[in-house]
């Protein structure tokens, strides 16, 4: 068996803490803190593309192209920010797309495959915009840029205008008291200057007239309670005034008639959803009568979609979401049932989208996103899977645009464990699926050795501790079974260590430390007998580290640290004895690093972290001084990495996670990456540094458990900051410390040696971006830099991407087969050849003919307006592109 590559180990006696969400006046702080973090020369950069978990991470290790993660997760994922326009068929990311870096409260389209988008951020993508964006239909970021100085909590667009409502004061360059018109063009505020006394948080315009709902109490020049009708030209309120006794959430107009949702309880006698004249504002009969908030109206034909919290409406049960009559008010059969509050709902032609903080609805497991049948109302299987409450839903025929406080969409379930591919950043098909938290991992060859607080997982009853096939995530026949947590691991040779809580493991008596056969899993005779928990070990030549709350271990006193014979299991003369719990080890050449929650070692004060001497067990002089418990260690040559739950170590204020210098114990001046919460492991590989913890927050930008940092502690220093493969190109962007001015981009296949491809320029702020478009599809390239240093050609950022395969010739047929409204088609082409799409009926007559070729490759998705007139019945859709035909049976219902 080959010696691991790295091997981590967490303490899991302490729970994990939830992952706390961010709202309001906090989120505000911090993105004002993330905007003013420093654009150019950063110290590190902060890998975008790796993928992030739902849960705390205890457990990292890299092995050649894997990460693997270990931790109390149940889902990993894309890390999107807070909007991202999903695909309307599978609910995939689209393959680019800017991150929002806040809370995205509105959306509203801009007719031509674009959006407007409204909230709490100050970053989109590389572009600085505050609170209010414009994507264009590629999804970039436009030039159009308002800077609301606050949120923006509604959007509409009316004609030529955009309006937008929120807690502003200035918007569109001019002063604008919560609501403004917005040029769509150049997104300078209007003339038009309502003028509103408290924050608007629905807008709905229709023909000349602007209705604005919210918690003011003046608008337009007038005193209107939270609800009011401008006029579009001249911003006065009008002599409509339904007068709202509390707040209003939503608005929407048909024809005639305006409804209104919120908290009131009295607008006119009405309770929390009313409809109104829109002449007069006065009420009419219809009254639903729901029996807590409503948070979001959508209108269809005759049919009136709500959603909020109320559990009852029209007299009947409905939990959150209902379809109400228009002109009856009664409440229809259709019945989803959220377990969640219902902050948003989209419609598109036939089909309903749903969003808020639910994570079941229309009878499935669905996280805050979700398709719903609009004649059953059961889920669909379109199912995104987001993180955290969807506040704003826009559809289309072809994307559905989710904006909101999550930080990923399109999460993948993992129990506990999962396994990230280096250069894509994304979630392999390895799943073991862990029935517990993982604490501990160490690789050894083909080997993925896990431990923790689980009874199975890789397909097997597993007692906290398994080995995994590296390669398809099964459990091998390997099986030690401990009856207690397994905290700790390390493999050395053949023997695999075990430290945790258990008192039995691979079939024998042992108390809490073991050594297991790397073949039979059983255990030796190696029995250093440990009094309490042992939570770290660090295997080094003759001698195995032991860290943990232990006062005896190999048959002699030993306060919380102790070096044991490797053959003997018996504890040697080294004895630094530590007055806290030891939560980390790691060793470098003559030296054992030690963090925990101690405050004396050795003789010497040492608050939390210190540097002992391999042979002789003393203090060195080395004395970061941490002001919280160190958790984490990871030994880099100049620097050692440290992580846990202090705010200052090495001298410096530092959040969680520092660098510090190897020789003097400063923490390094550039290093400073700022988790917002506990880190509790860190493992290094070449110029990254992989992070896991308890963190929603890394550098400013939302990493949930797990991040990858380039380290540039070193003068000259290059790390990958995105790889992305299409089919006709690789795009590539590196950053450099401020030393390397250009650098040679050098390719290789598995197959053939590195060889020059092109050279690269830093921009100024570090980055260097290169794009090689001489590839083929379907083929796997390395890359990586060569910068000259000294005399000599230095090699970095090293990474591998496979480059797709042209798309090939599909059909899928009718969108939403039976179609009921719109005849949404979706098919792929492999190039602009010529190709067409056909629709014939049962005895063989062509109803309608469409060329498609000019499309081009990839998946595209069109609607058929010209055949809505079709009678319900069963049709063939026929994709013809040079002599190869492809057929699909369609139904249409009405």
């Amino acid at each position: 068996m080959s010696r691991p590559r790295s091997a981590s180990h967490r303490d899991l006696g302490a729970p994990p803490r939830r992952i706390r969400r961010l709202r309001g006046v906090a989120a505000r702080l911090l993105a004002a803190a993330f905007a003013a973090l420093p654009r150019a020369g950063h110290a590190q950069v902060v890998d975008p593309s790796l993928w992030i978990t739902n849960g705390p991470v205890y457990a990292v290790v890299r092995d050649a192209g894997t990460i693997y993660i270990g931790g109390a997760f149940t889902r990993v994922g894309p890390v999107t920010g807070g909007g991202v326009a999903l695909d309307g068929v599978s609910g995939a990311l689209p393959p680019a797309f800017p991150r929002v870096n806040g809370t995205v409260y509105a959306a509203a389209a801009d007719g031509a495959g674009g959006w407007f988008i409204g909230g709490s951020f100050t970053q989109v993508g590389d572009s600085a915009r505050s609170n209010v964006v414009h994507l264009d239909a590629d999804l970039s970021v436009s030039a159009w840029n308002p800077g609301a100085d606050q949120e923006v909590l509604a959007l509409a667009r009316g004609g030529v205008t955009v309006y937008a409502g929120g807690a502003f004061t200035t918007i569109g360059g001019l002063a604008r008291s919560n609501i403004a018109a917005l040029d769509p063009a150049t997104g300078a505020a209007t003339g038009w200057d309502p003028v509103a006394g408290g924050p608007v948080l629905a807008l709905a315009a229709a023909g000349s007239t602007v209705y604005a709902g919210g918690d003011f109490v003046s608008i337009g020049g007038q005193l209107r309670n939270r609800i009011a009708a401008l006029d579009s030209v001249s911003g006065f309120a009008t002599s409509w005034n339904p007068d709202a006794n509390s707040s209003v959430y939503a608005l929407a107009v048909s024809g005639s008639t305006v409804y209104a949702g919120g908290v009131f309880t009295n607008l006119q006698s009405r309770r929390r959803l009313v409809q109104l004249d829109a002449a007069s504002g006065i009420v009419t009969g219809w009254n639903p009568d729901p029996n807590s908030i409503v948070r979001v109206l959508a209108l269809r034909d005759t049919i009136v979609y709500v959603g909020g919290d109320f559990t009852s409406i029209a007299g009947l049960p409905r939990i959150r979401i209902a379809a109400l009559g228009a002109t009856g008010a009664a409440a229809t059969a259709w019945n989803p049932g959220a377990n969640g509050d219902v902050y948003a709902l989209a419609l598109d032609g036939s089909r309903i989208f749903a969003g808020g903080e639910f994570t079941s609805i229309g009878g499935q497991a669905r996280a805050r996103i979700a398709e719903l049948d609009p004649v059953t109302g059961a889920a669909t299987a379109w199912d995104p899977y987001a993180n955290g409450v969807v506040r704003a839903l826009q559809a289309s025929a072809s994307a559905v645009f989710a904006g909101g406080g999550f930080t990923s969409i399109g999460a993948r379930p993992r129990g506990s464990i999962a396994a990230l591919d280096v250069a894509t950043g994304a979630a392999t098909a390895w799943n073991p699926d862990a029935n517990g938290q993982i604490g501990a991992l160490a690789v050894s060859g083909s080997t993925v050795y896990a431990g923790g607080g689980f009874s199975a997982i890789g397909g097997q009853p597993r007692g906290a501790i398994a080995a995994l096939d590296a390669a398809t995530g099964a459990a091998t026949a390997w099986d030690p079974g401990a009856n207690g947590a397994v905290n700790a691991l390390a493999v050395q040779g053949t023997t695999v260590y075990a430290g945790g809580e258990f008192t039995q493991i691979g079939g024998q008596a042992r108390n809490r430390i073991a050594a297991l056969d790397a073949a039979t899993g059983a255990a030796t005779s190696w029995d250093p007998n440990a009094s309490f928990y042992v939570l770290a070990l660090a295997a080094s030549g003759p001698t195995v580290y032991a860290g943990g709350w232990f006062t005896s271990i190999g048959g002699q006193p030993r306060n919380r640290i102790a070096a044991l014979d490797a053959a003997t299991g018996q504890a040697t003369g080294w004895n630094p004895d530590a007055n806290g719990l030891v939560h980390a080890l790691a060793v470098q050449g003559s030296t054992v690093y030690a963090g925990g929650d101690f405050t004396a070692v050795a003789g010497s004060p040492r608050n939390r972290i210190a540097a002992l001497d391999a042979k002789g067990g003393t203090a060195t002089a080395w004395d970061p001084g941490a002001n919280g418990t160190v958790r984490a260690l990871a030994a880099g040559g100049s620097a050692i990495y440290a992580g846990g739950s202090f705010s200052a170590i090495g001298g410096q204020a530092r959040t969680a996670l520092a660098a510090l210098d190897a020789a003097s114990g400063t923490a390094v001046g550039a290093w400073n990456p700022n988790a917002n919460l506990p880190v509790r492991a860190i493992a290094l590989s070449g110029a990254t540094a992989y992070v896991t913890g308890e963190f929603t927050l890394v550098g400013g930008l939302p990493r949930v458990g797990i991040a990858a940092i380039g380290d540039v502690t070193t003068p000259v220093l290059l790390s990958l900051v995105r790889a992305r493969a299409l089919p006709d190109r690789v795009e590539l962007l590196w950053y450099a410390a401020h030393e390397v001015a250009s650098a040679t981009v050098y390719r290789r296949t598995v197959r053939d040696d590195w060889r020059a491809v092109g050279s690269v320029q830093a921009d100024g702020t570090g980055r260097l971006a290169f794009v090689d478009a001489n590839v083929t599809p379907g083929t796997r390239y390395g890359y990586r830099l060569g910068v000259w240093d000294a005399g000599q050609e230095a090699f970095a950022g090293e990474t591998w991407v496979e480059v797709p395969a042209t798309p090939g010739l599909a059909l899928s047929g009718f969108r939403s087969n039976p179609a009921r409204d719109a005849l949404v088609v979706a098919f792929s082409l492999p190039d602009a050849a010529p190709a067409r799409l056909e629709l014939f009926d049962v005895s063989g007559r062509r109803l309608l003919v469409r060329e498609v070729g000019a499309l081009g490759a990839g998946s595209h998705v069109v609607t058929l307006e010209e055949a809505r007139w079709l009678a319900p019945g069963a049709y063939l859709l026929r994709l013809t592109r040079g002599p190869r035909s492809i057929t699909a049976r369609c139904v249409v219902l009405r």
